[in-house]
Order: C-alpha cells, then structure tokens, then sequence
C-alpha cells in the first residue's frame, strides 16, 4: 500500500470511530437527576393564571375549563416552534395515578388538553386586539410554524425556593431535563 492510501484509510477508521463514539452518546441521559419533590395541592390551589416563558400564560378554571396563550409545546414537541393559543379542560392527577413517565415526577400531574383557537396561530394577539408580550426575546419571535389544531401538556407540580407552587414540563428531549416553568400571577 501507498502512503496516500494508508493515510485515506486511518482517516476513515478514524471518522468512523468519531461517529460511533458520538452516536453512543447523543443523548445526554441526565435521568439520574430526579425530578423536582412533589408538592401536595389541591385543585383551589392551581386555579387561576400561570405565566412562563417570552409571555406565554395557563388558565386553570373552576370546573376544569382551561386557556393558553403562545403556550409552547412539551418535550419533542416544543422543537416543532409553534406556541398555542386556545382553550379546553385540564384536570388534577393525584400521585401513584400518573402514567406518563418519569418526566414530571412522582407527586400531583395537572393535566391539560387544548385545541387551538380559530385565530390561535401566529399573530393572534394583534389580530384579536389583545396585547401582546413586549419584549419577546428573539427565539420566541422566531417561533412561527402553525400550531397542531389540539396539543396536551403534562406539568409537574412543586414548589420553587420562596415556597411558592410552580408548574413544569419539560421540552426538547426529555432526558437532558431542559424545563419550562410557569409561575402563578399575583
């Protein structure tokens, strides 16, 4: 063999060791960094609304009727870029009851399914007069693909240093534990 080809050939062993090596670990699995604790709350607790990122809000009401604005979507879904704006119900899991996985924790789950609004897509806040978030931070502005016509979200419930309740999901891939908080509005 000739140099040239003796070099093509550690190259190749070499990208292919790179890729088998970063192929193993693509996937950050930070499983082992457990959920926020659960928090015991009651259905009274969690009503009225929540807000989270770039002016995004949940509306938990009496008898289970529920609205988002520019609500992002949970785990894979939030890389699709679309932020929802609708109305639908929600309900309160109680711990040991939850069947959805590891990714919201083992205490009390709200539950809460949407379907968009007939004006829910981008551009729904100036088309209804309703104000809209200012500033957006860059990456919420550019997160403009049409929302699904219904989307569900699982939030965790717990508590954050001050003691106050918060909800959570997570987004992107659930393994890295990147999460989405929302803060009950004064």
């Amino acid at each position: 063999m000739t140099g040239p080809t003796v070099a093509r050939r550690t190259l190749a062993s070499g990208l292919i060791a790179m890729a088998l090596a970063a192929a193993g670990t693509s996937c950050v699995d930070s499983r082992s960094a457990p959920p926020p604790p659960p928090v015991p709350v009651e259905a009274a607790d969690l009503r009225g609304t929540w807000e989270g990122w770039a002016g995004s809000t949940l509306t938990l009401r009496r008898g289970g009727a529920a609205e988002v604005a520019n609500l992002d979507g949970q785990e894979f879904r939030f890389d699709d870029e679309w932020r929802m704006t609708g109305a639908g119900s929600w309900s309160l899991i109680k711990p040991g009851r939850y069947s959805g996985g590891n990714t919201v924790g083992s205490g009390y789950v709200v539950r809460v399914a949407v379907t968009r609004s007939a004006e829910g897509g981008e551009g729904a806040a100036e088309r209804t007069g309703a104000p809209s978030p200012s500033p957006l931070p860059t990456e919420a502005a550019a997160r403009t693909s049409p929302p699904p016509q219904a989307a569900s979200w699982d939030l965790g419930v717990t508590e954050n240093k001050a003691g106050e309740l918060t909800l959570y999901f997570l987004t992107s891939d659930p393994d890295v534990r990147d999460t989405y908080r929302l803060t009950k509005k004064a």
